[in-house]
């Protein structure tokens, strides 16, 4: 603790003129302020390099312990590999912006490059502001106008989203959930056929067997794609939540044919809201409930789309 400014001045310039004390050459000195017992004792004993780093060391291992029960319990990260729920989430090289169609009409295009081919599917923004399907094209069939577009602004975008991963700990999903799942084990394919539909089911590995699809059908419930590409439950449209408004689906690419089986008890069908480039269970049938992992609810990644999921 410094000593008081006039106690600096007496000691540096002496001057007995100026003093008002009878004698203040025989004034005792300051006693510097004491010490706390705990702090001469740190004083005596500095930390060393090591105790310094055991400090770090706790404190890295107690984030990681918290940071995997925030990940096994809580909430986890899952990054959208492919196109199977576009325009929802994506996953694939796309292309977004204004182009003209072939009347001349602009509109805001969302079109999805495959990956092996020239294929190209072409999703259009319309008054509701939801990219709706307008099928698949070949890139020569494109007008001008969406060629340029795609050359210009093709990139790879993956988003990334956050997963309650309790969520169906003590219930099944509601309709239209987005649901990331594990799909059965399976070493070799299979194929069988149930209510008049083949279903050939792929082998799965543990590392290509975590799907994201959305919830539409659960066990006892007859679910249906129709002519209109509506999807249908014991013979009703769905329209709640409204994204099933918004939504088509298709049987195959010829899109010619329907759809109607029965859901397995203790199982949801899950389909791709792309479902003319989703392997879902209208191919492996449904997903046992034992299966599910959790519940997307928002999107993180990329920064301009942040948004909760519906």
């Amino acid at each position: 603790m410094a000593a008081p400014a006039h106690v600096l001045v007496r000691h540096l310039h002496p001057d007995p003129i100026m003093s008002d004390s009878p004698d203040k050459s025989k004034r005792p000195e300051e006693a510097p302020a004491k010490q706390s017992p705990l702090a001469e004792a740190a004083a005596e004993h500095p930390k060393g390099f090591l105790m310094g780093l055991r400090e770090w060391a706790d404190a890295l291992i107690i984030a990681f312990v918290f940071a995997m029960f925030i990940r096994t319990f809580v909430v986890e990260l899952f990054k959208i590999p492919s196109g199977s729920m576009t325009p929802t989430l994506l996953g694939d090289f796309v292309a977004e912006g204004p182009a003209v169609d072939a009347s001349g009409q602009s509109s805001q295009y969302l079109l999805v490059r495959d990956r092996q081919s020239d294929q190209v599917q072409v999703f259009r923004k319309d008054s509701k502001g939801f990219y709706a399907y307008e099928g698949g094209r070949s890139i020569v069939t494109l007008t001008t106008s969406q060629r340029d577009l795609l050359e210009r602004n093709l990139h790879l975008e993956e988003h990334r989203i956050f997963v309650n991963k309790f969520a169906y700990w003590f219930r099944e999903p509601d309709r239209g959930d987005i649901v990331v799942f594990r799909v059965p084990f399976g070493k070799e394919p299979r194929s069988y056929e149930r209510d008049g539909h083949r279903f050939d089911v792929r082998q799965f590995n543990r590392n290509m067997a975590v799907y994201v699809k959305r919830a539409v059908a659960f066990g006892g419930e007859t679910v249906e794609v129709d002519a209109d590409h509506r999807l249908r439950i014991d013979g009703k449209v769905v329209e709640s939540p409204t994204i099933f408004q918004q939504l088509r689906y298709y049987v195959d690419n010829l899109r010619l044919r329907t759809f109607e089986v029965k859901v397995q008890p203790n199982q949801v069908f899950m389909f791709g809201d792309n479902s003319d480039n989703s392997l879902d269970s209208r191919y492996w049938d449904g997903v046992p409930i034992e299966n599910l992992r959790g519940k997307a609810f928002f999107r993180y990644w990329p920064l301009k789309k942040w948004s909760f999921l519906d």
